[in-house]
């Protein structure tokens, strides 16, 4: 019902949804933002975004989907089973407005990409003000001849052995920093964070300026799969684990708050995420920053994964076409969108979980602070 074969499909549903929302009698503005490239079938790909409720209100409930293109699949879905979960308009609560932008990075979504059309990681494309978009994490060049290659791998190539390996001689931590964190200097190179901000980071942010004029407290979920265990939820938030802010969110969110550092998790510290980048820009807003992250596959294989289908990407003479119907375009959705009914029904359930306790969380907060 919620899970779509392509991008298009995933579009139409929204759609669709917006059509019940506004025949349930809610408030609906939504907007179609083109970023100038095209689908599989030769259609304007564009950034949806959904306003639902009063355009003044104080707190807003934001999801976003599909940062990494590929990972739409499962963002899309979530949302739209959170868009059908809205019966009345009496849902909302006070003062409360409910925001999706729907598959921020849509090229990659219809491409069977985890990058956008610059080949840029968007969750490594909004600096903070005055960052330069230059350099690359202390190991990455070490590591770049294992995960950027120009040959195609063979069937038999021991990749997750020589990663093991390296992990062994380097330490799981600083491999998993290097790899991860973003590099500013190889273009056609894995976790590329681009050398300026992106169309589709800049239509976001100007989206947010025209519509957070009356916003002060925001509850944001950015949706994403990859990490963890196969079907589980990790809530990862940009915030030093040792200070009142992360107790704080811990509180209101529960014991699956995790921070950002690869010496005590199964997350890394990464420049240029869409959370640190919006708060930056929005400093007067309160800000609760979650990344819901659910588990896929396991890390060597997803990493294998993406570096079979970066190398036949630039280094074959293969049309759009047939790198989208390539094997190792469908190798890395089936990495990040697992074909399976139990891990669609945990992700619509945890989904819907985190997104009505941000939501009751809005009504709280305000409760306290009267």
């Amino acid at each position: 019902m919620y899970w779509s074969r392509d991008h298009a499909g995933a579009t139409g549903k929204l759609i669709v949804a917006i059509d019940g929302l506004e025949n349930r009698g809610f408030s609906v503005n939504h907007q179609r933002h083109e970023i100038g490239q095209l689908g599989p079938h030769d259609e304007n790909l564009a950034i949806d975004t959904v306003w639902i409720g009063p355009t003044n209100a104080k707190k807003l409930l934001l999801s976003t989907s599909g940062v990494h293109g590929v990972e739409g699949f499962a963002g899309s879905a979530i949302q739209l089973s959170q868009i059908d979960d809205l019966r009345t308009p009496s849902d909302l609560p006070e003062d409360t407005a409910i925001a999706f932008v729907h598959v921020m990075n849509p090229w990659g979504m219809a491409w069977l990409r985890r990058v956008n059309e610059s080949n840029v990681d968007l969750n490594r494309n909004f600096l903070k003000h005055g960052e330069e978009y230059s350099g690359e994490p202390q190991g990455y060049a070490k590591l770049s001849p294992l995960l950027n290659i120009k040959k195609y791998p063979k069937p038999l190539e021991p990749f997750i052995f020589k990663a093991y390996l390296y992990t062994l001689k380097n330490g799981y931590s600083e491999t998993k920093q290097a790899f991860a964190e973003g590099q500013y200097r190889r273009p056609k190179g894995l976790q590329f964070g681009g050398f300026k901000l992106e169309k589709g980071p800049q239509i976001l942010l100007n989206w947010l300026e025209e519509n957070l004029t009356h916003v002060e407290q925001c509850n944001c979920i950015d949706l994403h799969t990859g990490l963890g265990k196969s079907g589980k939820d990790t809530l990862l938030v940009d915030i030093d684990v040792n200070s009142p802010r992360f107790t704080q969110l811990k509180q209101r969110f529960g014991e699956k708050i995790t921070g950002l550092d690869s010496g005590t998790g199964l997350a890394y510290s990464v420049r240029g995420g869409i959370h640190c980048g919006v708060e930056d820009r929005f400093p007067n807003i309160e800000w609760a920053g979650i990344t819901q992250e659910f588990g896929t596959i396991k890390p060597f294989p997803l990493i294998k994964a993406l570096r079979a289908e970066n190398c036949i990407t630039w280094w074959s003479e293969l049309t759009p076409q047939q790198l989208l119907n390539h094997k190792s375009r469908q190798k890395l959705l089936s990495a990040f969108r697992v074909d399976e009914l139990k891990w669609e029904r945990a992700l619509i359930d945890n989904g819907k979980r985190l997104f009505n306790l941000a939501l009751a969380d809005l009504q709280t907060q305000n409760e306290r602070k009267d």
